[in-house]
């Protein structure tokens, strides 16, 4: 009997359940805030990971104090900020539109590398960058990009957006780290520094809202996003690399777009629209066209 594939096998579901994360997120919004969407996620993930992992985190921990302030703007970026800012958006934006402006990730990451760098892209680097615009200008006017002057930008739009850029901040910043440093433990870290800083923030949102109406549905749905998304996708995705490589590990990113919209449709009853397809497939043109590697 043939091998199973296991390595594609995990990097698709580490890409279903990231997927996952903006359904769960959009079919929650009427129950919690985003902050206490964000909170209960990462307190559900550290409940999950650290007891599993403390032994490695006290072993490596030292390995770390020089990168303290990399550290912590790594859980500020890419923990507290993040999925705080797109759970915000999912407030008003449907987890398809969502999902489909996540796939701008990478763009954004060649965009800020050539910043921080202070180096002009290369000329095909711009063609790609200006056909995945176009793609993004299509889904954020709704497939209207010729009505400009009539065009209200979504507040919810933005929000997801604003996730995205501290996305590839994150990512740009986890270039800075030595590759000898244990991933794990930085995993780990990343999360509990990232779950202190939101644990004031969440403490205030409850003295002013008081807090929320933990149904059985909000509860299967914060442990969902501290499970999967947070701990699993994780997992699977770093034994992807170690049976794949990380460039074709990485390519299953990809399939968040198309697992989101195809879950958004079959879970919350949205619409996928011809120009959802369009403005995604410009997208995807421009990565290629790019040759932007997904992270």
């Amino acid at each position: 009997m043939a091998d199973w594939p296991l390595g594609p096998l995990l990097a698709g579901l580490a890409a279903l359940f990231w997927a996952g994360n903006f359904v769960a997120g959009r079919a929650l919004h009427d129950s919690l805030t985003p902050l206490h969407m964000a909170f209960g996620r990462w307190s559900v993930a550290l409940i999950c990971l650290l007891p599993w992992v403390w032994p490695r985190v006290r072993q490596h921990w030292r390995s770390f104090v020089p990168w303290t302030g990399t550290l912590l703007a790594l859980a500020l970026t890419g923990v507290a900020a993040c999925n705080t800012l797109i759970y915000q958006g999912l407030q008003t934006t449907p987890a398809t539109q969502a999902v489909l402006l996540n796939a701008l990730t990478p763009v954004l990451i060649l965009a800020f590398s050539a910043l921080a760098a202070r180096r002009r892209p290369g000329s095909r680097q711009l063609l790609g960058l200006g056909v995945s615009l176009l793609g993004v200008l299509v889904l954020v006017s709704r497939g209207q990009p010729w009505q400009l002057n009539a065009w209200t930008p979504s507040g919810g739009d933005a929000w997801v957006f604003a996730g995205c850029c501290c996305w590839a901040a994150y990512t740009l910043l986890m270039r800075r780290l030595p590759a000898q440093l244990d991933r794990l433990t930085l995993a780990s870290l990343c999360m509990l520094l990232g779950w202190l800083m939101l644990l004031p923030l969440a403490l205030w949102e409850t003295q002013q809202h008081g807090l929320p109406s933990l149904s059985g549905a909000a509860i299967s749905g914060v442990l969902y996003l501290g499970v999967f998304p947070s701990v699993i996708a994780y997992l699977c995705y770093n034994r992807a690399i170690a049976e794949l490589g990380a460039e074709r590990a990485s390519a299953c990113l990809h399939l968040v777009p198309a697992f989101g919209a195809v879950l958004s449709c079959l879970l919350l009853g949205e619409t996928l629209h011809p120009w959802h397809v369009a403005g995604i497939a410009a997208v995807f043109a421009g990565l290629a066209l790019g040759r932007v590697r997904p992270h």
